[in-house]
């Protein structure tokens, strides 16, 4: 077995980050779910992170960052199965809907989670300026 010497793990690693910039770009271009999910997982990091603390901080940052990480899953089977038939099929629309629920799975949760830790923070703050 070949040993890789610390230029190509270099590279690859450049490659593949080259390549999902590349993805991001594509989502954030070509899909409109993608764009509305993610201003609102990363208003749900921003909010998290400047309103909660500790591990609540972190928590809720992260489940609403999954919100994006599964709607960037979601966008790569859309376009798979897209790829892979042009005519009706029952299992590819399954595999697409498939995709869309556990986006809106994690995103029905995601929102939970905001309106139990994020709301009455800034319910405080609104209160706290009148």
């Amino acid at each position: 077995m070949k040993e890789l010497s610390i230029q190509r793990v270099i590279k690859r690693v450049v490659k593949g980050i080259k390549y999902a910039l590349e993805g991001f770009q594509f989502a954030l271009k070509e899909d409109e779910h993608f764009r509305i999910n993610l201003t609102l997982s990363l208003t749900g990091v921003f909010l998290s992170l400047i309103l909660l603390s500790g591990c609540e901080r972190i928590l809720v940052a992260l489940i609403n960052y999954l919100v994006l990480v599964l709607e960037s899953v979601n966008t790569a089977i859309e376009r798979a199965v897209d790829t892979a038939t042009s005519e009706f099929h029952p299992l590819a629309k399954a595999s697409k809907d498939l995709a869309a629920t556990a986006v809106l799975l994690i995103g029905v949760f995601a929102l939970l989670i905001d309106l139990i830790y994020l709301l009455p923070k800034i319910a405080e703050i609104l209160c706290l300026k009148k």
